[in-house]
């Protein structure tokens, strides 16, 4: 009787699909960075928000992460995201603003084998208009996340994920961003269960960003 190869029983297999995943990922990123800077050399030049438009926000990352203690994951993610201002900068607060934001994640990990996660999170966003071209940011809030990782860093499948960082949208056009990002996030069960071992990501984060 034949039988077929067993991909999670192959090592080589196995690092053959997690380079495949880190070329795509990294592609992917060249994708969009050289869309935004030679797509669009007309728009870049001298571009600035038009605040008076920025009402909901949408978008997407791509994100690298890696976690800090135990055996090592690393993590590819696309982050799709959309957002509604509370208070768009320019108005009541002068500069500052303030919006909630949903964010979803789609990771593959690499570990003892290939994995994934998926899972999404609200946050709040407060923005500042720095100068014409350029909006910084910190936001955060707490999620859930599914982790199929197999890996020691890991104690649960199911985990809560509170997350805080910042960064910068910088004006390709009066609404579009190219969007560079800093997030450190924490995943546990919440003492749901007796082992709950945390795991801590510091993820680095580019993409694009569109305010309407």
């Amino acid at each position: 009787m034949l039988s077929c190869p067993n991909f999670w029983d192959n090592p080589g297999l196995h690092q053959k699909g997690e380079e495949m995943v880190r070329r795509t990922w990294v592609s992917g990123l060249m994708v969009m960075v050289l869309g935004a800077f030679v797509l669009l050399p007309g728009r870049v030049t001298g571009a600035e928000f038009d605040v008076s438009k920025f009402n909901q926000e949408v978008g997407l990352r791509f994100a690298y992460g890696k976690n800090t203690k135990k055996a090592s994951v690393h993590l590819y993610s696309l982050l799709p995201r959309w957002g509604i201002f509370l208070m768009p900068p320019g108005k009541k607060w002068g500069p500052f603003g303030a919006s909630f934001v949903v964010e979803g994640i789609a990771s593959i990990a690499g570990a003892d084998e290939v994995g994934f996660e998926l899972g999404f999170t609200p946050m709040v966003k407060f923005s500042c208009l720095v100068f014409p071209s350029v909006l910084a940011y910190i936001e955060g809030g707490a999620g859930i996340i599914s982790e199929s990782i197999n890996s020691p860093a890991l104690a649960h499948a199911f985990n809560f994920t509170p997350q805080v960082g910042g960064g910068f949208d910088i004006a390709l056009t009066p609404q579009l961003a190219l969007s560079v990002a800093y997030r450190f996030r924490h995943s546990s069960n919440a003492g749901i269960y007796k082992e709950n071992q945390a795991f801590n990501v510091n993820f680095f984060q580019g993409g694009l960003n569109y305010y309407y």
